[in-house]
């Protein structure tokens, strides 16, 4: 698959340097996509992706980070679930056309 048969090119994988996410984030960006990795620290960044640390306690450092993404994914899990809906919210005022949840 090539960037152009993607419907959509930027990315933001919430939780992108832990496994699930890391996976996500190598096979975007091997395909041609813009990939924005939101995570608490700058460490294990999959190549080719983008890092912006975010405090997800935030909504303005989530919304900045979330800016021009087409697709928000979220890869959080057990705790962090508690912080999937102010990244929803985020996402939403980011102008995000498509959400997936963990």
């Amino acid at each position: 698959m090539s960037s152009s048969q993607l419907t959509y090119t930027r990315f933001a994988v919430v939780g992108g340097t832990g496994a699930l996410g890391a996976l996500i984030t190598k096979e975007l960006v091997a395909h041609g996509a813009e990939v924005v990795v939101l995570s608490r620290s700058a460490s294990d960044v999959p190549v080719g992706a983008t890092v912006k640390v975010v405090d997800y306690a935030d909504p303005s450092s989530l919304a900045e980070a979330l800016a021009g993404a087409e697709v928000v994914i979220s890869t959080l899990y057990a705790a962090g679930f508690a912080v999937q809906p102010a990244v929803v919210d985020a996402a939403k005022a980011a102008g995000a056309k498509l959400f997936v949840p963990s």
